[in-house]
């Protein structure tokens, strides 16, 4: 006799047999996932190592531009890097782009950043054929000192609201008869720049944010005036005024280029950039331009009975370059600014007068000094001024164009 099952018995073995599917299943696809996940992984641990071989490749060149050119790293044709070195004003951009081709697919990263190299060695280097540097009350000059024949000299008498030297040494480094300092080798840079003036407006400012990376196109606004309240500009981006512009402590800046006949940085801005004015360039007190910033008055013709000028107000803090180049013969003397309490960490290069009564971790460039005072003008004079290279930080990178140095390193990624 049979013995007959009853009709749930069926039921539940195919519910089981359900079961037991979608668990293989869940299984099967977790297992497909997880060779997908690690397939990935590899891929761009593969595509990363290739990027920093390109990035290698770039620092060792010593070209100053490097046109955009592919790289076959392997000679397999399946793993590539795009390498390419631009000028940003007066830093240069690095750009690899990494690529790895697997059928008919290819996947890439791209990677971005500022080079600069090793910053130069010396404190000082003053023209020749001015008087003698007369030194006066806390005045410290600490680091390799190139100076005219004149000398250096200690202040005894007091001076404006000043007092004698203090100092025990006048030059705290050893001291070099200066040599002719060019500024020739930085006009190809500087042409450049006024190349810059005349790009046309690829930007629409319809919001407040923008945000362009620096492997896209450059984002160019070109305004009459321009004033930066609320916005907040990043990367890859160049505003160009035909009057002025004013940056607002209110607003957030990074890396962007700005070039205008005069540029006001307010009172507590903080952010990075580079600003080139050819008639005034002035930031205000308690503004904080970090690393790595750029102030740099371009060498144009200005009208009227004086010539350009930079102000650093006091309290006021810089870590990067003043640059103010001439290239030719003017009567109108270019004169750069550094009030009581203003810090540079970096360098000052000047071709003209430097009134120089902050302090400058780093080097000084430049043709002469002038102290103001209520009292007077006195030339080539120091007071309470101090230029230290032994303070400048050792990971610190100057602009390439600045430096000596063969090497080229990366100075920041973007």
């Amino acid at each position: 006799m049979t013995k007959s099952l009853p009709a749930r018995a069926l039921f539940y073995a195919i519910l089981v047999s359900i079961l037991v599917a979608l668990m293989t299943s869940a299984m099967l696809w977790g297992s497909y996932q997880q060779h997908q996940l690690m397939g990935r992984q590899t891929l761009e641990t593969r595509l990363l190592h290739n990027s920093a071989s390109g990035m290698a490749l770039l620092l060792n060149s010593r070209a100053a531009t490097i046109a955009p050119q592919w790289l076959d790293l392997f000679g397999q044709g399946q793993d590539s890097v795009l390498v390419q070195q631009a000028p940003w004003g007066l830093l240069d951009v690095a750009t690899v782009k990494s690529r790895r081709r697997a059928g008919g697919y290819a996947d890439s990263v791209v990677q971005t950043a500022l080079l600069g190299r090793s910053a130069p060695d010396y404190a000082l280097r003053l023209a020749e054929g001015t008087k003698a540097l007369q030194l006066y009350g806390q005045t410290r000059l600490v680091g390799d000192a190139y100076l005219p024949r004149a000398g250096i000299e200690r202040g005894y008498a007091n001076i404006g609201q000043g007092t004698p030297y203090q100092g025990d040494r006048l030059v705290y480094g050893v001291r070099h008869l200066t040599q002719p300092q060019g500024f020739q080798a930085l006009q190809p840079r500087f042409d450049s720049l006024e190349a810059y003036l005349q790009r046309p407006a690829t930007l629409l400012l319809e919001s407040d944010s923008v945000v362009q990376p620096f492997h896209q196109p450059t984002a160019v606004l070109q305004v009459d005036d321009f004033q930066t309240q609320g916005l907040v500009l990043k990367g890859h981006v160049l505003i160009v005024a035909r009057t002025a512009i004013e940056v607002s402590a209110a607003s957030v800046l990074e890396d962007v280029v700005l070039m205008a006949p005069a540029i006001r940085v307010q009172a507590g801005f903080r952010g990075s950039l580079q600003a080139f004015a050819w008639d005034s360039l002035v930031v205000e007190p308690q503004v904080d331009l970090t690393f790595p910033s750029v102030l740099s008055l371009l060498p144009r013709r200005v009208e009227g009975p004086r010539g350009p000028y930079l102000q650093m107000a006091s309290e006021s803090q810089l870590m990067g370059t003043i640059l103010a180049p001439r290239f030719g013969y003017s009567p109108q003397k270019t004169v750069v600014q550094l009030a009581m309490d203003a810090q540079v960490v970096g360098q000052v290069w000047v071709t003209g007068i430097l009134e120089h009564q902050g302090r400058v971790w780093g080097s000084v460039v430049c043709d002469e000094f002038l102290l103001k005072t209520p009292k007077g003008l006195y030339p080539n004079c120091l007071l309470d001024a101090v230029i230290d290279r032994s303070k400048l930080p050792d990971a610190y990178l100057a602009p390439s164009l600045l430096s000596t140095a063969t090497s080229k390193q990366v100075l920041k990624y973007l």
